[in-house]
C-alpha cells in the first residue's frame, strides 16, 4: 500500500464500502495459535476537511465469524459480547495525526458492551482517487489493542500450564474503502 497524508484526500463525507472493506480481530487461544475473526454487518463515514479525518463507525456484534458456529455464538452471548443487550460496538475518531514515519494516528473512543473506552488506532492512508465508476475513494488500514476485560468480556479460563483459554489483549485490524457521499 502506498501511504498519503490527510490532506492530500478530497474534502467531503466518505461511506465505507463494506464490500470492500473489513473489520476484524486477533486474539490468542491457549497461548499457543491466534484466532482471527471479523464481524459481517458494519457500517462507517470518513469525514475530511482541512487535512483532518473524522471517522465514526457501528458493528453489529451478532455479525461476528470466527469460522465456528458454536465460537461464534459463545461471542453473542453474555458471556462476551451479549448482542442482544448491547447490539453494536461502536468507534469514533477525536483526532488524527501523521506519526512522521508515513503513518496516521487516530485516537478516538470504542464502546462495547456498554462500556466507552479511549482507542489509539495506527496505520495507512492508501492510495485515493477516483474508481472506474467515477467515484471519489479512499481507504485506510488500521490496528489498535484492547483489553476486553475492560469492557465486560472477563469469560476466561486458567489452564493447567498457567496459560489461559482466552488471551485478554485483543488486536483490532480495520481495512476501509469508502466512497465520496453525492
Amino acid at each position: 500500500m502506498s501511504t498519503i497524508t490527510a490532506d492530500a484526500i478530497q474534502a467531503g463525507t466518505y461511506n465505507v464500502d463494506p464490500s470492500h472493506s473489513n473489520v476484524g480481530f486477533a486474539v490468542r487461544h491457549m497461548g499457543i495459535a491466534t484466532v482471527r475473526g471479523q464481524f459481517k454487518k458494519f457500517e462507517g463515514t470518513v469525514e475530511a476537511a482541512n487535512g483532518a479525518l473524522t471517522l465514526s463507525g457501528t458493528v453489529e456484534a451478532a455479525s461476528v465469524d470466527t469460522g465456528d458456529a458454536n465460537r461464534d455464538g459463545h461471542l453473542q452471548s453474555p458471556e462476551f459480547f451479549d448482542a442482544a443487550q448491547f447490539p453494536q460496538i461502536t468507534f469514533r475518531s477525536t483526532g488524527t495525526e501523521p506519526t512522521g514515519d508515513g503513518q496516521i494516528k487516530l485516537t478516538g473512543e470504542i464502546t462495547i458492551k456498554g462500556t466507552t473506552k479511549p482507542i489509539e488506532l495506527v496505520g495507512e492512508i492508501a492510495e485515493n482517487g477516483e474508481d472506474p465508476w467515477g467515484n471519489q475513494r479512499v481507504g485506510f488500514e488500521v490496528e489498535g489493542k484492547v483489553d476486553r476485560r475492560e469492557f465486560g468480556l472477563v469469560w476466561n479460563q486458567t489452564l493447567p500450564n498457567g496459560n489461559l483459554l482466552v488471551a485478554n489483549e485483543v488486536k483490532l485490524i480495520v481495512s476501509v474503502s469508502a466512497v465520496k457521499a453525492a
